[in-house]
C-alpha cells in the first residue's frame, strides 16, 4: 500500500515536471494580462483618493496617504512584472526565471492585500482586502503544490506579524489573525484545486494530441500500404497505373519520349520449389533493391506481382531504355545470392516498350507492347532484353 502511494506521488511529480514549461508560459500570459488590469486599477484609486475630501484628523489623513502609497507601489511593481513577463515570453525558455517572476507576482498580490488590510486598521477592523488578495492570487497564479504550501504559510506568518503591529486592540487583533488564517487556508485550498484542474486539462490535451498524432501516423501508414507492395516497398500495380496515366497526360501537353520496362525473373518457380518461399521472398527483395538502386529518382519501380516488375522511365528514349535494361540485367546476373548448397545466380528477362517524343499511345498499348517484348525475350532463351518501339499511334490517351 505504502509503495503504491509512493509510486503515485512519484508519478504525479514526474507529470507535473513534464508540464512545468506550458504552465509557466500560461502564468506569464496571465501576469501580462493581470498587469494591464492592475495598473489602471491602482491609478484610478490614487486619483480618487487624491481628489476626495476626508476628515481633517491625523488618522484619516495617514490612512489616505498610506493607501495611495500602497496603490502606487503596486502599480510600479505590476507594471514592471508585466513588462518582464512579456519579455520572458519572447526569450528562450528558462524555467528558473519564469518561476521567480511568477512567485514575485504572487507575493506582490498577497503583499498588497496584507498591506491594505493593515492600513485599513486605522479606520476599520475588517480584513476583506486580504481575503480578496488570497482568492486573486489563487485564481490568477498557478502555483505548484510543493511551492504553494510554503508560499501561503510564509505569507500567513507575515500577516500575523504585521497585524500584531497594525491592530492595537487585543480582541480585534486575535479575531483578524484567526480570520487571516481562514483566508490563507481558503486561498491555499483554491490554489490546489485550480492547479490540479489545470494539470488534468493539460494532460487530457496532451493525450488527445498524442492520439491525433497516432491516428495521423496510422493514416499515413494505410496510405502507404494502399500504394506500395508490403514485401519490397515498391509501388503496387494500383499506384503504378496512376503514375503511368499522369505521365502520359503530361507528355501529351509537353512531348517527350517515354519507356516502360517489364522485368520477369527467370526460373523463379524452380527457386521457390527448391529453396522454399522464404528464400524466394529474399530473391524478390534483392531484385527490388537492385532495380530501385540503379534507376533515377524520377523513375518509378513497381512490383506487378509474383516475380514480375514494372519500371516507368520518363524522358527516356528507346536506346537509353535498352542500355538501362542491359545494365540491370548484367548487375542482377553479377550479384548471386548465397544458398545452403552454394550460390544462386539470378537472371531475368526484360521487355521494353518505348514511345517517341510527340507520339501518343494509351496505357493499354504501352503495357501490351512491353508484355509482347518480354514474351520475345522469354521465347528467345531468357536472360535477355527485347525492345518494341511505338512511334505514333492513332488512339488518344485513355
Amino acid at each position: 500500500m505504502a509503495r503504491t502511494t509512493l509510486e503515485s506521488i512519484q508519478h504525479a511529480i514526474e507529470v507535473n515536471s513534464s508540464l512545468a514549461l506550458p504552465i509557466a508560459l500560461e502564468n506569464l500570459s496571465r501576469l501580462t494580462h493581470l498587469a494591464l488590469l492592475t495598473v489602471p486599477f491602482n491609478l484610478i484609486h490614487i486619483l480618487v483618493f487624491s481628489l476626495k475630501d476626508f476628515r481633517p484628523d491625523l488618522g484619516h489623513q495617514l490612512w489616505r496617504q498610506e493607501i495611495m502609497y500602497a496603490h502606487g507601489a503596486m502599480a510600479l511593481l505590476f507594471g514592471g512584472i508585466g513588462l518582464l513577463a512579456l519579455w520572458l515570453r519572447r526569450q528562450p525558455p528558462k524555467l528558473w526565471r519564469m518561476r521567480l517572476l511568477i512567485l514575485l507576482g504572487g507575493a506582490g498580490i498577497i503583499g498588497f492585500g496584507v498591506a491594505i488590510a493593515c492600513i485599513d486598521q486605522r479606520i476599520t477592523s475588517n480584513i476583506t482586502p486580504l481575503l480578496l488578495a488570497c482568492f486573486a492570487c489563487a485564481m490568477f497564479i498557478l502555483i505548484r503544490p510543493a511551492y504553494a504550501v510554503p508560499f501561503y504559510g510564509l505569507a500567513m506568518l507575515v500577516f500575523q506579524l504585521a497585524m500584531g503591529y497594525a491592530q492595537a486592540d487585543p480582541q480585534l487583533r486575535l479575531s483578524n489573525q484567526a480570520n487571516g488564517l481562514t483566508a490563507f487556508g481558503l486561498g491555499l485550498l483554491l490554489s490546489l484545486i485550480l492547479w490540479h484542474g489545470h494539470v488534468r486539462n493539460l494532460r487530457q490535451q496532451r493525450k488527445l494530441e498524442l492520439q491525433r498524432q497516432e491516428l495521423e501516423e496510422k493514416n499515413r501508414q494505410l496510405e502507404y500500404l494502399a500504394g506500395h507492395d508490403p514485401l519490397t516497398g515498391l509501388f503496387n500495380r494500383r499506384e503504378f497505373d496512376q503514375l503511368v496515366l499522369m505521365e502520359l497526360a503530361r507528355i501529351a501537353r509537353q512531348p517527350q519520349p517515354l519507356s516502360l520496362l517489364m522485368v520477369d525473373l527467370d526460373h523463379f518457380k524452380y527457386i521457390n520449389d527448391r529453396y522454399g518461399h522464404p528464400f524466394g521472398d529474399e530473391v524478390i527483395r534483392h531484385t527490388a533493391n537492385l532495380l530501385r538502386g540503379n534507376t533515377r529518382s524520377s523513375d518509378s519501380v513497381a512490383r506487378l506481382g509474383g516475380e514480375e516488375f514494372l519500371l516507368l522511365l520518363p524522358d527516356t528514349a528507346e536506346q537509353q531504355a535498352r542500355s538501362l535494361a542491359e545494365k540491370l540485367r548484367e548487375r542482377l546476373e553479377g550479384t548471386p545470392l548465397a544458398t545452403q548448397d552454394g550460390v544462386l545466380c539470378l537472371t531475368a528477362s526484360f521487355g521494353v516498350a518505348s514511345l517517341d517524343g510527340g507520339g501518343q499511345a494509351s496505357y493499354e498499348q504501352l503495357y501490351s507492347a512491353a508484355d509482347q517484348a518480354l514474351y520475345r525475350a522469354k521465347s528467345s532463351g531468357r536472360n535477355r532484353v527485347e525492345v518494341i518501339r511505338l512511334a505514333s499511334l492513332a488512339e488518344s490517351l485513355r
